[in-house]
């Protein structure tokens, strides 16, 4: 399975191509706690606020500081110009390979969780599917969990249609500020299962293709 589509299921709602400059929402504003644990684990969940201990808003070294980790961050020159994109992705050097960080100018501002996976091969990226993943929300949904569990999980939750395969988009948005968002992507061709889900901020939470 190639690395566009790797994006393409990464998408249920439209952004731009290059991302502005967004403010960055100070950890501390979370309306949403991230675990106390300083550790990142498998088991590790997702909140509005982040994934374990990483909130939303934290610097990657305050990240790696608050989990106990190594990130690796890759910045992207998606305008040609060779000047790298603002917007990049950070991942643990070992840890859960389904999980990324989005970054912009040196903050988190959303999590993904995806059953594809980037790998560098002769330096170019190549999505690998992850075998299992133990990374849940707090309610218990994850990858290839139902759409109907999801449903029953988040009865707020507004669904709407995927824009690039036979599945939907189910968005729930936390009542108090700053008003994060969890959108979980699911697939008819996958059994209607989750195959997708992410964390963060607006407008970033929103981008289709991620960073791209």
């Amino acid at each position: 399975m190639g690395f566009g589509l790797l994006l393409a299921l990464s998408a249920c709602t439209r952004g731009p191509s290059e991302p502005p400059t967004a403010p960055a929402t100070p950890a501390s504003e979370n309306s949403e706690r991230a675990d106390a644990t300083n550790e990142l684990t498998p088991q590790s969940q997702v909140t509005f606020a982040g994934i374990g201990p990483i909130q939303i808003g934290m610097t990657v070294a305050e990240a790696e500081a608050a989990a106990n980790i190594e990130l690796v961050v890759r910045y992207f020159d998606y305008a040609g110009t060779g000047e790298p994109s603002r917007c990049a992705y950070a991942r643990p050097t070992a840890g859960p390979p389904e999980l990324a960080l989005m970054v912009i100018e040196g903050r988190s501002t959303r999590v993904d969780i995806s059953y594809l996976t980037r790998q560098e091969v002769d330096g170019q990226p190549v999505a690998v599917e992850v075998e299992s993943s133990q990374i849940t929300t707090p309610e218990g949904i994850g990858l290839w969990t139902s759409e109907a569990d999801v449903s029953a999980a988040y009865p707020e939750a507004e669904i709407t249609l995927h824009p690039y395969v036979e599945g939907h988009c189910l968005t729930v948005i936390d009542p108090n500020p700053p008003y994060h968002s969890l959108i979980f992507e699911t697939n008819a061709d996958q059994g209607n299962q989750v195959m997708n889900f992410r964390s963060g901020r607006s407008p970033e939470v929103q981008w289709i293709e991620g960073c791209s």
